[in-house]
C-alpha cells in the first residue's frame, strides 16, 4: 500500500516537473532581459498591476477555484456540475470587474491609464480561467494535459517577451502583453485538450454551486491573507518609498522563485495525494515521511541559494537592480515556510477544515502588516522582506500546532526546529555581513543534520 502511494506521488511529481520546472527556468533566464530593457519604475508598475489582480481574484470569485479541486475529487458530485458552476461564477465576477473598471475610467480622480485597466481585466479573466481549468483537470487526474499546457505557455511567453521587448521595443506594454498571451495559450489547450467543453453546460446546479461557495467562502480571508503576506509589502514600499524601490524589491523575488518552483512541483502532486490518501493516524508514516523529505529539500535548496546569492545576482541583475540581493535571504526563508504551510494546508483541505486555514493565514498576515509598518521605515525593502518572512513563519507555526488535532503526523519536530534556527542565522549573516566562511559552515551543518536523506528515499 505504501509503495503504491509513493508510486502515484512520484508519477505526478515527474509530470509536474516537466510542466513546471522548464517553464520556471526559462522565465528565470529572462530576468537579465527584463532588468536591461525595463527601468526600475516600469518593472515596479508592472508588478503592482499583477499584484492588484491577485488581490481581486479571491474577492470577486469567492475563491471558487479552491473548491474545484476538492469537489472534483469527490465521487458524490457530478464533475460537469462542478466545472459549470465554477465557470458561471467566473463570468459573473468578470462582469462585476468590468463595471468597476469602467467607473474607474470615468471618474477623473483616479487618473488611470486605460491600457492598464484593459490589462487588469484580461489578465484577471485569463488567470482565473487557468486556475479553474488547471484544478479541474488535476481533480480528474489529467495531469499530462496540465503538463503540456505549461510547456506551451512557457514557449509562448518567452518567445513573445523576446520579440516584443527586444525586436519591437514595446517596453512595459510588451511585457504585459507577452505574459497575458502566454496564459491564454495554456487556457485554450486545457479547454480543448482536456475536452472540458464537453463537461460545461448552461444549466447550473444551484445546489452544487451553493456547497462549493460554502466551502470556499472561508478561504477568501485565507487568500487575502496570503496576498498580504506575499504582495502587500509592495504597496507599503510604494507609500513609504517609491515605485523604483518596489521594482528592485519585486525583482529580489526571482531568486526565491527557484525554491518556490521546486516546492510547487511537489505541492501540486501532494495536493492530490493528501486528499486521496488521508489517514488520521498516519499509520504507515506516509504523511510524516513526506513532510520530513519535503522539509529537507526546502532547507537545503534555501541554504545553498543563500550562499550563492551574490554570484547569482551578478549574473541576473543589471547595475540598477543589483542591490536587490540584500532582500533575498529573508525572502528565501519566508518562501521555505510558505511552502511548508502549503504542504500542511493540503491536509486541512482533505478534512475540509477551511476555517483553520484562514485563521492561521490571517494571523500571519496581521503580523506582516505590523512589521511592514515598523521596519520599512528603518530598513526599506529589507524591512519588507523581514516582515514577509515573519508572516510566513507564524502561519507555519500556527498550522503545525493546530494540525495535531487533525492527524498524528510522525515528524521529529525538535530536529526540524533546530534546522530552522540555523537557517535563520544564515539569513541574518547573508543580509548584514555576507561572510562566505560562516555561511558555508552553517550550510554544511544543515546538510550534515540531514545526512540520512542522502540516499534513495523509498
Amino acid at each position: 500500500m505504501m509503495k503504491e502511494k509513493n508510486k502515484t506521488l512520484l508519477k505526478n511529481i515527474g509530470l509536474f516537473t516537466v510542466g513546471s520546472f522548464g517553464s520556471k527556468i526559462l522565465s528565470f533566464l529572462l530576468v537579465p532581459l527584463y532588468t536591461y530593457v525595463l527601468s526600475t519604475k516600469e518593472y515596479g508598475t508592472a508588478d503592482l498591476l499583477v499584484t492588484t489582480v491577485s488581490l481581486l481574484i479571491p474577492v470577486l470569485t469567492l475563491s471558487i477555484s479552491d473548491a474545484v479541486l476538492r469537489f472534483s475529487m469527490d465521487n458524490a458530485y457530478v464533475q460537469s456540475d462542478i466545472i459549470s458552476s465554477a465557470m458561471n461564477v467566473l463570468l459573473k465576477s468578470s462582469i462585476i470587474l468590468a463595471i468597476i473598471l469602467l467607473i474607474a475610467d470615468i471618474i477623473p480622480f483616479f487618473e488611470t491609464n486605460r491600457i492598464y485597466l484593459v490589462f487588469i481585466f484580461v489578465y484577471y479573466f485569463m488567470n482565473v480561467s487557468n486556475s479553474v481549468l488547471n484544478l479541474y483537470l488535476k481533480g480528474k487526474a489529467q495531469v499530462s494535459i496540465i503538463t503540456i499546457s505549461g510547456i506551451l505557455s512557457t514557449v509562448m511567453t518567452c518567445g513573445l517577451n523576446i520579440l516584443l521587448l527586444v525586436v519591437f521595443n514595446w517596453g512595459i506594454y510588451g511585457y504585459l502583453l507577452a505574459n497575458t498571451l502566454g496564459i491564454l495559450v495554456a487556457v485554450i489547450y486545457q479547454f480543448f485538450g482536456g475536452k472540458i467543453y464537453c463537461d460545461i453546460h448552461n444549466k447550473v446546479s444551484l445546489g452544487v454551486t451553493k456547497k462549493m461557495i460554502l466551502y470556499s467562502i472561508p478561504l477568501i480571508p485565507n487568500s487575502l491573507a496570503w496576498w498580504i503576506n506575499s504582495a502587500s509589502d509592495r504597496y507599503f514600499l510604494l507609500f513609504f518609498r517609491d515605485v523604483s524601490e518596489n521594482g528592485i524589491y519585486s525583482l529580489a523575488y526571482k531568486i526565491p522563485t527557484i525554491l518556490s518552483t521546486v516546492q510547487s512541483i511537489f505541492y501540486n502532486a501532494w495536493s492530490i495525494s493528501a486528499i486521496r490518501e488521508f489517514d488520521k493516524n498516519d499509520s504507515d508514516g506516509f504523511f510524516g515521511k513526506n513532510y520530513s523529505l519535503y522539509s529537507f529539500c526546502s532547507l537545503c535548496i534555501c541554504s545553498i541559494l543563500m550562499f550563492l546569492n551574490i554570484p547569482i545576482a551578478k549574473i541576473l541583475y543589471s547595475e540598477n537592480f543589483f542591490e536587490a540581493w540584500k532582500c533575498v535571504p529573508f525572502l528565501l526563508v519566508g518562501t521555505m515556510f510558505n511552502g511548508l504551510s502549503l504542504f500542511e494546508g493540503c491536509i486541512y483541505a482533505a478534512v475540509r477544515k477551511t476555517k483553520i486555514v484562514s485563521l492561521t493565514t490571517m494571523l500571519g498576515a496581521i503580523s506582516n502588516i505590523i512589521f511592514n509598518i515598523i521596519f520599512i521605515n528603518f530598513w526599506g525593502s529589507i524591512g519588507a522582506a523581514f516582515a514577509t518572512m515573519i508572516g510566513y513563519f507564524l502561519t507555519w507555526a500556527l498550522r503545525t500546532c493546530f494540525m495535531r488535532n487533525i492527524i498524528l503526523i510522525k515528524v521529529n519536530w525538535k530536529f526540524e526546529i533546530i534546522s530552522y534556527v540555523f537557517l535563520f542565522l544564515q539569513a541574518y549573516l547573508g543580509t548584514y555581513t555576507y561572510c562566505y566562511f560562516w555561511q558555508l559552515v552553517i550550510m554544511l551543518i544543515i546538510l550534515l543534520l540531514h545526512k540520512r536523506y542522502f540516499h534513495f528515499y523509498w
